[in-house]
């Protein structure tokens, strides 16, 4: 077995694990929304991690195609000029009202987005962590996503070793790589967040990196420090300047295009510029001002919230 099909071994089992029955009732409802142009249904992010008892579920839709999910034209040309779409809904589930947030995108684009020619870390940072398959076509199809998810871990890896000292834990590599991700997104997560993110699947972590390392083609030395294994790479000093200096450029053109992704999907979706605030708010722990919609002037009372959130320090 080769070392990339050991990660795709994990993959495999991750995709494989139960979810709960209020990812099955969104998925539900998003096939009768979509249509047979739905191949898979991808459950990932903190309630996947934690569990659905106050959060919004996160959710990826793979389609054949654009025109294929929509009647709307405008919705086909934003998808492809800015993928992935994204909707919220509400359904209910085993008496309780589940609410979810979920993404579009072409299964076609998935392997492009998750792998080293996609500059932007907005997929693969994402993919490269656990997920849960809550529906899939067929085999082909499971198989497909799989190997994209691989393809997300290897990139994320790779990315992240300029961020870190030549010698490095599998800690120190993930928590850096995703600081830097979200140095790209109007986000303000706090310290705990990440550490959080790290401590719900470490061995999983730990058990992806060397791997990944390996897969990337970057000459690697694994040994113990203790309880702690670390690991050396060695990255000429040019071409860690080169990837800092990209890493610049990567969280400016991210932050552009998180900025366009948020004001397209407040667009999209019923109560998308409420469900903005509310994930701020979560995020950054700053109480947000949910009543601009009374105000005489709303979109005005909206960007004097937005820019007293930006002085407070709710987002960067």
């Amino acid at each position: 077995m080769s070392v990339r099909d050991e990660i795709l071994q994990i993959v495999h089992r991750e995709l494989n694990q139960a979810v709960p029955p209020e990812a099955r009732a969104v998925a539900d409802r998003i096939r009768e929304i979509h249509g047979s142009v739905v191949r898979g249904i991808l459950f990932y992010g903190s309630c996947l991690r934690a569990g659905c008892d106050d959060g919004v579920l996160d959710l990826y839709v793979f389609v054949d195609t654009y025109r294929g999910a929509y009647t709307n034209p405008g919705l086909v040309l934003l998808n492809r000029l800015l993928p992935p779409n994204v909707f919220y809904l509400e359904v209910e589930a085993d008496g309780r009202v589940a609410r979810a947030k979920y993404a579009v995108l072409a299964l076609r684009d998935l392997g492009r987005f998750t792998s080293a020619k996609c500059f932007e870390p907005y997929f693969w940072a994402r993919f490269a962590q656990p997920c849960a398959l809550v529906a899939a076509s067929d085999d082909g199809v499971r198989d497909q996503i799989a190997r994209a998810l691989v393809d997300a871990i290897v990139t994320f890896v790779r990315r992240g070793v300029p961020l870190v000292a030549p010698r490095f834990t599998s800690r120190d590599l993930w928590v850096a790589t995703w600081r830097e991700t979200y140095r790209g997104e109007l986000r303000a997560e706090r310290p705990e967040i990440v550490d959080r993110l790290w401590a719900s699947s470490s061995q999983r972590y730990e058990q992806v990196t060397e791997r990944a390392l390996r897969v990337a083609g970057l000459s690697a030395r694994a040994a113990m420090d203790g309880d702690t294994r670390q690991h050396e790479v060695r990255v000429s000093k040019g071409s860690r300047r080169r990837a800092l200096v990209l890493w610049r450029l990567r969280r400016f053109h991210s932050k552009v295009r998180f900025i366009m992704r948020l004001v397209r999907n407040a667009l999209i979706f019923e109560g998308g510029a409420d469900y903005i605030l509310w994930k701020i708010q979560r995020h950054s722990g700053i109480q947000t001002d949910r009543e601009w919609r009374s105000k005489r002037r709303p979109l005005l009372a909206l960007g004097a919230e937005a820019w007293r959130l930006y002085k407070a320090g709710a987002f960067r």
